[in-house]
């Protein structure tokens, strides 16, 4: 049976198209259109979360009777007689039993002693629109310009960091009334009560459990009459839930754009040399998990892979010696064994930096040595909502050399708690700067190759070739490792602000770290 699970065909039209037009003999004008579709990551529309559920899986996790080692391992529902404690033989613990399927084969969900995966009806598939608009242009026989726009939209898909799941049972800064267990609208507030809620309660609460959708609130799920609903849970009645694991909702839901403008100067081939130089200036946005399911504007942010800008160059060039070339073009076969054959290539790459957020996970000690209420566990803490602060202007960033004491290097200075970029923005408020409004260090990468070619005999042919890859040894900086805005300024013996102690990943077109050299030999016959 589907159990009635459908796909909405009526979103699989995948069109395609393209237009070519020769404005005149030297200048070509393209544009073009089209959907790409996708199955889903991990099994997001086809078998990963069916496979992940009980009682197709299901995890036991059993500790030994007294939590000693000496007991043999018993899965068994009868005592064991190798295991004995205290002149007690201990009782196995018992093996999972799978519950039965009622007849209309839903089973009601044990959302409040699993994590359970989730997925969409009707199925809908991740897809992707992809425009372009370019013109190209002949400036010579061999050397040719483009300018182009390039855009895509994904729908239904992967967002920011995304592990292709969201999570309806994240906590709220502010829960409604209809999914409280007092029926009332309740707050995160760390000064809160946090066990038992007398009825009618609203207000703020320092259970983050308190303000999940599906702890107070309910689901036909949770109606069904074979629905157990969770004890040792005091503030849970008849028909709530219960739920305090996540929801692993594993369909793909959010979005992304990105824009770029594109610039190539292509040169073909020319008596040995050839060479492509890009430049890109792009902007790119999608969609994070955390408290996604509460707000698509708040985690939507500047997408932490896209450099802002790059420049681009790869090429290739013969060397102009031996027979046949330039200079020395009657070389004997000796001298041209020797000078003949070399061709140089590389490649590089400088681009922006990539996108961080600033944090203020940090807090200001009074006189007397108590903490103020100003970071993130009082403001946003027991909630899936970003901790960001409110910002007047922009801080300043630049990156320092390195610190061979400290062997770290620095992009921003500890702001002060108080007059400066940064402020707390209260109880229960995400701060004003919004994620990935600051971008790190800068980037820069070059690839250098050599080959030597030459034929041993008419049907032997011989190369050599060594690359260097980061050929200039230069060490790119990751983005600082804390972000919390106020650093050492707010806590002297804490973390600094804006330290870098670690290389950047991501690197394009070479291997990361230092630079390292590769030497290889090839024979063809």
């Amino acid at each position: 049976s589907d159990m009635g699970w459908t796909i909405d065909k009526a979103k699989q039209f995948a069109p395609r198209i393209g237009i070519t037009y020769q404005l005149d003999p030297k200048t070509v004008i393209r544009a073009g259109y089209g959907r790409s579709f996708d199955t889903g990551v991990f099994g997001s529309i086809f078998g990963h979360t069916v496979t992940q559920n009980i009682p197709v899986l299901a995890n036991q996790q059993i500790n030994e009777p007294g939590g000693s080692t000496a007991c043999e391992f018993n899965l068994g529902p009868g005592s064991d007689p190798r295991c004995v404690q205290n002149g007690v033989t201990q009782q196995g613990p018992p093996a999972y039993v799978f519950p039965a399927v009622p007849a209309n084969g839903l089973l009601p969900n044990p959302g409040y002693g699993v994590s359970t995966a989730t997925r969409q009806n009707p199925l809908t598939f991740p897809s992707v629109d992809a425009w372009n608009l370019s013109a190209q242009r002949a400036l010579t026989p061999t050397l040719a310009l483009t300018l182009a726009y390039v855009a895509n939209k994904g729908t239904h898909t992967l967002g920011d960091g995304d592990g292709n799941t969201t999570n309806p049972n994240e906590a709220a800064l502010s829960l409604p009334g209809a999914y409280s267990v007092t029926g009332q609208t309740l707050n995160w507030d760390a000064n809160g009560p946090k066990g038992v809620l007398p009825a009618g309660y609203s207000g703020g609460v320092s259970n983050g459990s308190f303000l999940q959708r599906y702890y107070g609130g309910k689901l036909a799920a949770c109606s069904d009459p074979t629905y157990v609903t969770p004890t040792g849970e005091p503030n849970i009645t008849a028909g709530m839930c219960g739920w305090e694991p996540g929801v692993n909702a594993r369909y793909d839901s959010q979005n992304t754009e990105f824009d770029a403008m594109q610039v190539t100067l292509a040169k073909q081939l020319t008596k040995g040399l050839a060479i492509t130089g890009n430049y890109q200036w792009a902007a790119a946005f999608g969609d994070t998990t955390g408290y996604w399911t509460w707000s698509h504007s708040v985690p939507h942010l500047r997408d932490s892979n896209v450099r802002n800008q790059q420049i681009s160059g790869y090429g290739s060039y013969d060397l102009p010696f031996g027979k046949g070339k330039q200079f020395v073009p009657d070389a004997n076969r000796a001298t041209d064994l020797i000078i003949g054959g070399f061709q140089l290539s590389g490649t590089a790459n400088w681009s922006g930096g990539l996108p961080f957020t600033v944090g203020y996970d940090d807090f200001l000690p009074s006189a007397a040595g108590t903490p103020l209420d100003e970071d993130c566990s009082h403001s946003t803490g027991g909630t899936a909502a970003p901790c960001v602060p409110n910002v007047h202007g922009h801080m300043k960033t630049s990156l320092t050399k390195f610190d061979p004491a400290s062997k770290s290097r620095s992009f921003f200075t500890a702001q002060p708690r108080s007059g400066g970029v940064f402020s707390w923005p209260g109880l229960d408020t995400i701060g004003n700067e919004g994620q990935n409004n600051y971008r790190g260090p800068k980037f820069f990468t070059s690839d250098l190759g050599l080959t030597k070619a030459f034929t041993v005999w008419e049907n032997v042919a011989v190369k050599f070739r060594m690359d260097a890859y980061n050929a200039f040894n230069h060490i790119n900086a990751s983005n600082p490792g804390n972000g919390d805005a106020f650093g050492s300024v707010s806590t002297p013996t804490g973390s600094p602000a804006g330290i870098i102690n670690s290389e950047a990943n991501g690197c394009v077109g070479s291997t990361c770290g230092p630079r390292q050299m590769e030497f290889s030999l090839r024979v063809q016959f």
